[in-house]
């Protein structure tokens, strides 16, 4: 999630956490990197992760180093303080989307389209105003 949108979400099928294997492939390589490249050029922003074991393997750090992408160290990142990480509101709001209406999902799929459908009608605006002190 930037101030310029929401890149596309990655739906982890499996029944293990993600890797850091996988997350440096699926969500680094093919989404973080790309969304950066195409956005944000300029070098005009900081990857923010959540506390999640895989955002802070030596595998991903080093590419991201290699690509220089400014990443808040784990240290500077406080577990405690979720409304410190924008992303954690986003994530509350697309949960809040996802099940408006009182919708449940059927299946594992149908959650997954849901998800990313939810995540597309984001709000520009609101999206920038979450960012916007970590711009």
């Amino acid at each position: 999630m930037f101030s310029k949108g929401v890149s596309d979400v990655y739906i982890h099928r499996g029944k293990q956490v993600v890797l850091q294997t996988t997350y440096l492939k699926e969500c680094i390589n093919k989404g973080l990197l790309p969304f950066i490249e195409k956005y944000h050029h300029n070098g005009n922003y900081l990857f923010w992760p959540d506390l999640a074991s895989a955002h802070y393997s030596n595998l991903v750090k080093e590419r991201l180093h290699e690509k220089n992408v400014p990443l808040v160290a784990r240290q500077d990142n406080p577990p405690n303080v979720p409304q410190a990480r924008s992303i954690e509101t986003v994530w509350a709001l697309l949960e809040r989307k996802v099940y408006e209406n009182n919708w449940e999902a059927k299946n594992l799929d149908a959650l997954a389209r849901r998800i990313k459908q939810k995540a597309k009608e984001f709000d520009q605006n609101m999206l920038q105003s979450e960012t916007d002190y970590i711009r």
